[in-house]
């Protein structure tokens, strides 16, 4: 494996971790407040992570902006 491919699979890996790393805190952090489980903060991801693919096939950018 080259290091070019090694070091965007590590940069990868910590996006996607710090990503389910902030849902998850904000999960706990309204459960502790409310107890009660709130999952609108997955469905909100899910509508960033929509909205983001199709602004990116509609102004044709790639993944990286290329």
């Amino acid at each position: 494996m080259s290091t070019q491919a090694l070091l965007s699979q590590l940069l990868l890996g910590l996006i996607n971790g710090s990503f389910y790393a902030i849902l998850s805190l904000g999960l706990a952090v309204i459960f502790g407040l409310l107890n009660i489980i709130n999952f609108a903060h997955g469905a909100l991801y899910m509508i960033g992570a929509f909205c983001a693919l199709l602004a990116m096939q509609w102004f044709g950018i790639g993944y990286w902006g290329r």
